[in-house]
C-alpha cells in the first residue's frame, strides 16, 4: 500500500494506492491547520496564561483592601469619617495614576490597540452615545461612567466595612461572582457549565462563611447589606470595564475614571461630611493619623491605581466571568490577613466555605481557554 498526502491552507487531499487500484479521498472544503493557525493558538494560550497571572496578582491587591480599610475603623481611638477616607483614597489613587501610568504603559499591554481595528467595522453606538462621543470624546464618556460606578461601590463598601467585620465584607463583595456571569448570560454570552459550577460553589462558600458564629460579635446586618450593595456596583463596573477596555486606551481610561471618582467623592464629602471631618481633624492623635495615612496610601496607590490599570488587560485576556471566579479567592486571602493583623477568627463554617472557594478557583483556573472562533453573536472572550 502506498500513502500519498498533499496539504495546503485551502484543501487537503489524501491518496491511498493499493495494487492497480487507486482510491482518492479529497477533503476539499475542510479547514487545514497551518502555521498561522498554530501561531494564533499559541499566542491566545500565552495571553490567557498571562491574564490568569495578572488577575491572580490584582486579586491579592484587592483582598488587602478590606483588612486595610477595616483597620482604620477598628484600631483608631478617634474613628475617621467614611466620606473623608473615601475622598482621600480617590485623590491618592488619581495622583498615583498620573505619576505611575507612564511606566505602566511601557509594561502592561493595551487591549484597545489590538481590539479597536477588529471591532470598529462592526461596532455601532447608540445615538445618545454618539452625541456624547462627539461632544466629550470616548475617553471622557468611558471614564465618567466607570468613575461613577466605582465611586458608588467604594462608598458603599467603606460604609459597610465600618459596620461589619473585614471577613464578612470581603466575602459579601464576592456576590459579583454571581452577578457578572449572570448578566453576561442574559446578554446571550455562552458561559461554560464548568464556570456555572464554580459560581455555585463560590456562592455556597459565601453563605457558609456568613453563618460563622465566631464573626457574630463584630458584624452587623446593616454593614453586610451595604457590602452586598457595593457588590452590585462593582459588578456593573466590571462589565462596563470589559466593554470600554476594548475601545479606549488604558491610560486615558483609568485617568479619566479616577478623575471622575475623585471629583464625585470630594463633592460628596463637602456636601455631607464637612462637620464630621472637622471634628476628626480637631481631635486626631498622631497614632491615628499615621494609621489612617498608611491605609489611604495603600488603598489609593495599590488598590485604586495599580490594580485597576492591570485589570484592564488582565480581564480582557481572561474574560469577566472567569476573572470573577479568581476574584472570588479574595475573601480567603482577606481572612488570612485579618487573622494576622486584626485578630479575626474563622470557625468551622468559615473553613467549609473556604474549601468551597478553593474548589471554585480550581475549576475556573483549569477551564478551557475561551474559543476565539466562537460562533455566537456575543462570546465570552
Amino acid at each position: 500500500m502506498q500513502l500519498l498526502s498533499t496539504a495546503s491552507s485551502r484543501e487537503t487531499s489524501i491518496q491511498i494506492e493499493q495494487d492497480d487500484d487507486m482510491l482518492i479521498v479529497n477533503t476539499k472544503g475542510m479547514p487545514a491547520l497551518g502555521v498561522d493557525n498554530l501561531n494564533d493558538t499559541d499566542a491566545a494560550a500565552t495571553s490567557y496564561r498571562n491574564g490568569l497571572i495578572t488577575v491572580g496578582f490584582i486579586t491579592l491587591l484587592f483582598a488587602s483592601n478590606s483588612p486595610a480599610l477595616h483597620s482604620a475603623f477598628e484600631l483608631t481611638t478617634n474613628t475617621p469619617p467614611v466620606l473623608l477616607i473615601n475622598a482621600v483614597v480617590s485623590i491618592v489613587g488619581l495622583l498615583g495614576v498620573v505619576i505611575v501610568s507612564p511606566l505602566l504603559g511601557k509594561i502592561v499591554p493595551d487591549p484597545s490597540l489590538t481590539l479597536n481595528a477588529e471591532t470598529d467595522e462592526n461596532f455601532t453606538l447608540k445615538s445618545s452615545d454618539n452625541r456624547l462621543m462627539e461632544i466629550l470624546g470616548p475617553s471622557a464618556v468611558a471614564g465618567a461612567e466607570l468613575g461613577l460606578w466605582k465611586m458608588l461601590g467604594t462608598t458603599a463598601n467603606i460604609y459597610g466595612l465600618s459596620q461589619t467585620s473585614s471577613d464578612h465584607g470581603a466575602f459579601l463583595i464576592q456576590l459579583t461572582t454571581l452577578l457578572v456571569p449572570t448578566a453576561q448570560g442574559i446578554m446571550g454570552v455562552p458561559i461554560p457549565s464548568r464556570i456555572w459550577t464554580a459560581i455555585g460553589l463560590a456562592l455556597a462558600g459565601v453563605f457558609m462563611f456568613t453563618q460563622d458564629p465566631s464573626q457574630s460579635d463584630c458584624a452587623t446586618l446593616r454593614g453586610d447589606l451595604l457590602c452586598a450593595v457595593a457588590a452590585i456596583f462593582y459588578a456593573t463596573y466590571d462589565l462596563r470595564l470589559f466593554k470600554w477596555g476594548k475601545e479606549v486606551p488604558t491610560k486615558e481610561l483609568i485617568t479619566t475614571k479616577m478623575m471622575t471618582q475623585s471629583l464625585l467623592s470630594i463633592g460628596l464629602l463637602f456636601a455631607l461630611g464637612r462637620e464630621e471631618t472637622q471634628a476628626f481633624i480637631t481631635g486626631v492623635s498622631l497614632h491615628d493619623l499615621q494609621l489612617v495615612g498608611a491605609v489611604v496610601l495603600w488603598s489609593g496607590v495599590a488598590v485604586n491605581c495599580l490594580a485597576p490599570y492591570l485589570q484592564v488587560s488582565g480581564q480582557q485576556a481572561v474574560g469577566p466571568a472567569r476573572a470573577q471566579i479568581l476574584y472570588a479567592s479574595q475573601p480567603l486571602w482577606a481572612a488570612v490577613m485579618s487573622y494576622f493583623f486584626l485578630g479575626e477568627r474563622v470557625g468551622t463554617e468559615g473553613m467549609i466555605g473556604g474549601c468551597a472557594f478553593l474548589t471554585a478557583m480550581f475549576l475556573a483556573a483549569t477551564a478551557e481557554t475561551p474559543d476565539p472562533n466562537c460562533p455566537a453573536k456575543e462570546c465570552e472572550v
